[in-house]
């Protein structure tokens, strides 16, 4: 498991930042999923979320509206199938 799953993990057991962690662990799967070597680029992370930096070991993502549109866009064609 990468860093950035890491983080998401962590982020995860936070009340208040749960929901953003279950959203971009979607986002990052579905990534994983469709990338022909099954790999995340940070090129393909970084334009769909707004990281937050605290201290040096917290990084809590958020997704932007980008990253929001793809969700919507994979929960959709989740159900069509």
């Amino acid at each position: 498991m990468g860093k950035l799953m890491n983080h998401l993990q962590k982020q995860l057991k936070e009340p208040e930042h749960k929901q953003d962690a279950q959203e971009c662990i979607e986002v990052y799967n579905w990534i994983i999923e469709t990338d022909p070597e099954g790999k995340l680029w940070s090129s393909r992370w970084v334009p769909l979320v707004i990281p937050s930096f605290e201290g040096f070991k917290t990084t809590r993502y958020k997704l932007n509206i980008t990253g929001k549109t793809l969700l919507l866009g994979i929960r959709e064609s989740q159900k069509n199938n």
